[in-house]
């Protein structure tokens, strides 16, 4: 029987090597950039913690055979600091399987001292041992909503996505581009947005961390992001390319105030991926609008978020449609009145506190070597 114990430098090596052959390209070896992103992000990033680490399973011999990541992230619940884990990027060799170190890890993780521990990207089979060892699933979260504004670029892209029509995917992408230019002139006032009243400037870490208590204050459980891990995170986000381009716009009302924001990764002809909409009470339409606008005049096909509490309302009576995502989001908490406030909607708890986004099955890293 093998053993769980929290990553360490030395590990990693092998930690890459084992994420590239089961859940990457399948080579035995992982490009270099790999190392270093790994690095950054479960050892040296601004909010790591010693007591909630990554961890990995080593079998009898030595060798390390599951990972799990850790991603520590800060909140405020009902005014108190919170200490959440992300847990994501779970693998295991093919060859440890019959010993289960994906529950063992997964078991191990939840029993730690953080407060909440979560997940967003999960598959039926980890909600299924997640559920065992106590966790929830976080109804709301797995539901995703779509507002489309050129439907055959969008169909394109939909299908690309899932695998099909890819070996003439050019020709597609320019007969699309043809055919929306002809439907949102017949169909244009059901597609097209308004053009806003409100203005938006960048979304800075700096402003991000400002202006949160004031647009969080009636949350009972909201991130608490600072300046540095701020700015960390949207360094990190905008190196996932193959997302597209990382907008972050902070929306001000006519007379100069706030009135939320939102950050997006912006994709020219294809479906645009929303990460976070946070606003006043009273201005998430507004905050929605001006982010629907920013969409459409700037070449989206489509754009397409997780449910959020916040957002029920405002979708309702903006063309949006629901669909179900297949991304499974869980929680687990010790303290019930936690796990209340998510699952009722007093919280801000979105994409981009947890590990969809990251490019650790999607950024190229370069070459790998043969």
């Amino acid at each position: 029987m093998g053993r769980i114990r929290s990553l360490e430098r030395d590990d990693l090596p092998s930690v890459v090597r084992l994420y590239e052959a089961v859940a990457r390209s399948g080579a035995s070896e992982a490009p270099p950039a790999m190392l270093g992103y790994f690095e950054r992000f479960f050892l040296d990033h601004p909010w790591a913690e010693p007591d909630i680490p990554s961890l990995v399973y080593e079998d009898v011999d030595g060798r390390v055979v599951g990972f799990l990541g850790s991603s520590v992230r800060r909140f405020r619940f009902e005014g108190r600091a919170l200490r959440a884990g992300c847990s994501g990027q779970l693998v295991t060799a093919p060859s440890a399987r019959a010993e289960a170190p994906g529950a063992l890890l997964m078991r191990e993780y939840i029993k730690g001292p953080q407060e909440l521990t979560f997940t967003d990207g999960a598959s039926d089979t980890v909600r299924r041992i997640w559920e065992r060892l106590g966790g929830e699933t976080f109804h709301m979260a797995c539901i995703g909503w779509a507002r489309v504004f050129r439907p055959w670029q969008f169909a394109t892209a939909y299908r690309e996505r899932h695998g099909r029509g890819r070996s003439r995917g050019w020709a597609t992408r320019f007969v699309s581009k043809g055919l929306d230019t002809v439907s949102v002139g017949v169909v244009g006032g059901r597609l097209r947005t308004n053009p806003p009243r409100t203005s938006a400037e960048e979304l800075t870490a700096l402003a991000l961390a400002e202006h949160l208590p004031e647009v969080g204050a009636a949350l009972r459980l909201r991130p608490d992001y600072d300046v540095e891990f701020g700015s960390w995170l949207f360094d990190e986000m905008r190196k996932v390319e193959s997302r597209g381009r990382l907008v972050t716009a902070l929306v001000r009302l006519p007379d100069g105030r706030t009135a939320g924001w939102y950050v997006y990764y912006l994709r020219v002809g294809g479906i645009s991926q929303v990460m976070q909409v946070a606003a006043l009470d009273r201005q998430v339409g507004t905050v929605l609008d001006h982010l629907f606008n920013h969409a459409e005049t700037n070449g989206a096909a489509a754009l397409q978020g997780r449910m959020e509490p916040l957002l029920r309302e405002p979708l309702a009576t903006r063309k949006a449609v629901l669909h179900f995502t297949g991304e499974l989001a869980l929680v687990h908490s010790r303290d019930r009145s936690v796990l209340d406030a998510i699952h009722s909607g007093d919280s801000l708890l979105t994409r981009m506190e947890g590990e969809w986004w990251m490019g650790h099955h999607l950024r190229h890293f370069g070459a790998t070597p043969a």
